[in-house]
């Protein structure tokens, strides 16, 4: 598990093909925890759970993993790796996130101790997905599997 960034690219793939619904805008490179190999419907793969500055206070603790607010973080709200924006991604679309400074270094700390829950939680909520109990904020993750099929099938045939 590691702070990434996800590319603009994936960004304009997924308006393209019609499944940005739900994914959080790629402000000046948002970092995100790559959790690696992750199974959903029965294949492994890799996905991307965003960290946001701004998760309300009245979202349910078992949606996210409360981290030290940042510089963005309003009052009232939560900082944190918020797990059902989670959202299925291909290596070609991640670039490495540089750490700097002291506030991310302590981040990545907390996401180092934290790393059997997060990862236990997000395989929890892919559960949930899959029996259909996607909550109505999370990215269409069939859509993007879709998206990533069809392009790499469209590569096949050039």
């Amino acid at each position: 598990m590691k702070l990434v960034k996800v590319n603009q690219k994936f960004y304009d793939l997924c308006k393209q093909y019609g499944v940005a619904d739900e994914l959080m805008k790629n402000e000046a490179g948002r970092p995100g925890v790559l959790l690696v190999q992750l199974t959903y419907k029965g294949i492994n793969r890799n996905f991307v759970v965003p960290l946001r500055s701004n998760i309300s206070g009245k979202t349910p603790k078992e949606q996210y993993l409360s981290l030290p607010p940042n510089k963005h973080t309003k009052p009232g709200n939560r900082h944190g790796v918020h797990y059902i924006k989670l959202f299925p991604i291909e290596k070609e679309y991640i670039n490495k996130y540089v750490v700097s400074g002291e506030y991310y270094k302590t981040i990545l700390n907390i996401l180092d101790k934290k790393e059997p829950d997060i990862i236990s939680s997000v395989k929890e909520y892919l559960a949930k997905c899959e029996s259909g109990q996607k909550h109505s904020m999370t990215p269409n993750i069939n859509g993007i599997i879709d998206m990533f099929n069809m392009l790499k099938e469209e590569k096949i045939r050039k």
